[in-house]
């Protein structure tokens, strides 16, 4: 048979293809005229011992000649193996639609991560929106038919790609920090399935054998540890910078800065019900870690941080958010403001002739902490002023409710002082040495100092 005389079947005519090996089933084209239209449909006819019938194979010219040929070799087989086409199509269809039904059921990458998001925003987890702005940024965006697989097909190799992706654009530490939200929302997802609760629920769940992230390895060049310290000309140069700032993002820094160097993110959160202007106390909320409930973190106002944040209230009193650019309304993103200090920083750099790098925003807490640890203050009030790690044990956790105000006021009126008496001092300027005078050779008198020039 040849396309030419398929193509010249008239309707009623049935041509027998001669290319199968002979016996046992043949493969045919019948031309037929629904509606008016010529259309011609392979079919495969097939006998041998009980199994006999007829199946479809497809239209001409949508399956060729060449692929008609093909699928009728394919049926020839089973009936030589004694399988009915026609059984084997059918359990084929029904293995597919079971596939299918499967990975409806089983929860999807995209439903893994949203599973992590929806859990920390039930744990009141700031970082929720976060998480749910990076997992978006990057990996369902840019990785849109891997988000619709079910979590269960995510490799380890799949996750590398993700990776390498950050890393060919540049991104240095971020890259694990979505590497670390990853793993969570994999562990998240297997300790979900064997939830009771959801066990007793006919919701969808992720079937997770492994962690595909656990053997992905961070970027280690990413996780240097910084021990950038301010100098004082860079703590007079930043102070005196803020005042070209807009007020809010200005006194947003100064209250940083005079709180000890509170960390932007807890900060930031703070809202007008967190101030009492009586107690002259500021009441943040520490979430960090695996904490359930955020750990009330409470600082005590001086005279001049209360007269900032009643600057703020002026600017701010209307909404809900301390330091915010919006009337309150929302509060500065923790982003913003690292790529302000970094303009001031770079001022500085060329300023003060420092060799260092230039310094970083989150160089502040630790500079603050620093000039604490020179004043002084023990390391036990250092851990209660930034809140370093202050319910790690079980005394701490469940027994211990000293609220060190005290301990902390001294600290930050300490540290006041100290940053006012930097703040006012004369900034040191690079002199050039005069040379040392000179003895005479002869009368051992000194000779007269050359006049610089």
């Amino acid at each position: 048979m040849t396309e030419i005389a398929i193509k010249n079947l008239k309707a009623g005519e049935t041509r027998t293809d001669g290319a199968l090996p002979i016996g046992n089933g043949r493969l045919v084209v019948s031309c037929t005229k629904p509606r008016g239209l010529l259309r011609r449909t392979w079919s495969f006819r097939y006998r041998k011992a009980d199994l006999h019938g007829e199946i479809k194979v497809g239209d001409y010219p949508a399956l060729s000649l060449e692929h008609a040929r093909q699928e009728a070799r394919q049926l020839l087989e089973l009936v030589r193996q004694g399988i009915d086409p026609k059984v084997a199509r059918a359990e084929s269809r029904l293995a597919n639609l079971e596939v299918a039904r499967q990975a409806v059921e089983l929860g999807s990458f995209q439903a893994l991560l949203d599973a992590y998001v929806a859990y920390l925003l039930r744990l009141g987890k700031e970082s929720a929106r976060d998480v749910a702005a990076i997992f978006k940024r990057h990996v369902t965006t840019p990785w849109p038919d891997l988000a619709k697989l079910p979590a269960n097909r995510i490799a380890p190799e799949n996750i590398r790609d993700i990776l390498a992706k950050m890393v060919r654009k540049g991104i240095g530490r971020q890259t694990n920090i979505v590497r670390s939200y990853l793993q969570a929302a994999f562990t998240h997802g297997a300790h979900s399935d064997l939830d009771p609760r959801r066990a007793a629920s006919d919701t969808a769940v992720f079937k997770l054998s492994s962690n595909p992230v656990a053997l992905v390895p961070r970027v280690q060049e990413f996780e240097s540890t910084r021990d950038r310290v301010l100098s004082d000309d860079e703590l007079r140069h930043l102070w005196k910078a803020l005042a070209g700032l807009r007020t809010e993002v200005a006194h947003t820094i100064r209250c940083n800065m005079l709180l000890g160097g509170q960390r932007f993110l807890q900060l930031l959160r703070a809202t007008w019900p967190d101030y009492n202007t009586k107690t002259q106390v500021l009441r943040l909320a520490d979430p960090k870690g695996k904490r359930r409930v955020a750990v009330p973190h409470l600082l005590p106002v001086s005279k001049q941080v209360a007269k900032l944040l009643e600057e703020l209230r002026k600017l701010n009193g209307a909404g809900t958010y301390i330091f915010s650019t919006t009337g309150g309304e929302r509060p500065i993103h923790h982003t913003s403001l690292p790529p302000i200090v970094r303009a001031i920083a770079q001022a500085s750099a060329e300023l003060t002739q420092t060799a260092a790098a230039p310094f970083q925003g989150r160089d502040i807490r630790r500079s603050m902490e620093t000039r604490l640890q020179a004043l002084n203050v023990s390391r036990e009030v250092r851990a209660q002023l930034l809140s370093h790690g202050r319910t790690s044990g079980v005394q701490q956790k469940h027994y211990e409710r000293h609220d060190y105000l005290a301990e902390k006021t001294s600290a930050l009126r300490q540290l006041e002082m100290h940053l006012a008496a930097v703040f006012s001092a004369r900034p040191k300027v690079s002199r050039v040495p005069r040379p040392a005078p000179q003895r005479s050779a002869d009368t051992g008198l000194i000779d007269a100092v050359p006049q610089q020039t």
